[in-house]
């Protein structure tokens, strides 16, 4: 049981997405061949930390699949640990944001301001068929990927170096592998969706199709990969695969802990890929 309940507390506070992410940011630096700014990966941890335990807090019943969940329990009964955890991360949010140049914060009020407008039932963002999958995603891809090679460019004086070359397309490559992992997240989500009148892909055209449309993203992601292939392409292939076949698995009977660590955990394992391959 306590085993049970130390998994419970390092999911359900967003613990463990907020490591998924600082690892995958990680993962992009690798990709580069950089220094690994590890204040900027703190901050990844945090700002992710932030960006799903508000929800969780203050959108607990419109975020989840039913009051019954394990993870809407969970938070029920722990709303002060993640009152705590919300306020630590915008503590290491504001000890690590200003680490970096004034226009490199600055350029962070965009993607901040879509994040958490999405939440908010007056800006109409839910109503929009498939939004909900792709603005998380595109969040996912600025602040562990555009940002990081953004922070790169900065000293450089040079932002054409976000798009030149191998970087464009691994911006391509880290939305294709975040986005199906968010799509079938909605399949955990329907019922809650369906009341709260988030229009979702599994909502509107069912769970066999919303697979297929993760399976062409993966291949997509696939597809923007360097050739000839090498030890990292290697890896990021298997991720996908991986990917694939737990996607394939998802129903709606699926446990919390299907989606929390293994469908998250698909991020971790990308990055523990890389990280083995960049090693050998």
């Amino acid at each position: 049981m306590k085993i049970r309940t130390w998994i419970d507390f390092f999911l359900y506070s967003n613990l463990f997405i907020s490591l998924c992410a600082a690892a995958i940011t990680i993962e992009t630096y690798l990709l580069i061949y950089s220094e690994i700014n590890w204040m900027y990966v703190s901050f990844t941890f945090f700002s992710t930390l932030v960006f799903y335990d508000f929800p969780s807090l203050f959108f607990a019943k419109e975020a989840f699949s039913s009051e019954e969940s394990e993870r809407h329990s969970w938070i029920n009964e722990n709303k002060k640990v993640l009152g705590i955890f919300l306020a630590l991360g915008l503590i290491g949010v504001a000890s690590t944001i200003f680490f970096f140049p004034f226009k490199f914060i600055l350029s962070f009020i965009p993607t901040a301001t879509v994040a958490f407008a999405y939440f908010f039932p007056q800006t109409h963002l839910r109503s929009i068929a498939g939004l909900k999958a792709g603005v998380i995603a595109f969040v996912w891809t600025a602040v562990t990927c555009i940002y990081p090679l953004l922070l790169h460019a900065l000293p450089r004086h040079d932002l054409d170096i976000l798009f030149y070359g191998y970087h464009g397309l691994l911006m391509a490559q880290r939305f294709f592998f975040i986005l199906p992992l968010c799509i079938i997240f909605n399949v955990r989500d329907m019922e809650a969706d369906k009341t709260a009148g988030v229009r979702t892909l599994p909502l509107a055209y069912g769970i066999k199709a919303t697979k297929i449309i993760c399976l062409v993203s993966l291949f997509l992601f696939t597809a923007f990969l360097r050739f000839l292939f090498g030890k990292i392409e290697i890896a990021l292939i298997i991720s996908a695969i991986v990917a694939a076949i737990f996607i394939l698995r998802t129903s709606k009977s699926s446990s919390e802990y299907f989606y929390s660590l293994w469908i998250d955990g698909m991020i971790l394992l990308q990055a523990g890929l890389v990280e083995v391959a960049v090693r050998l």
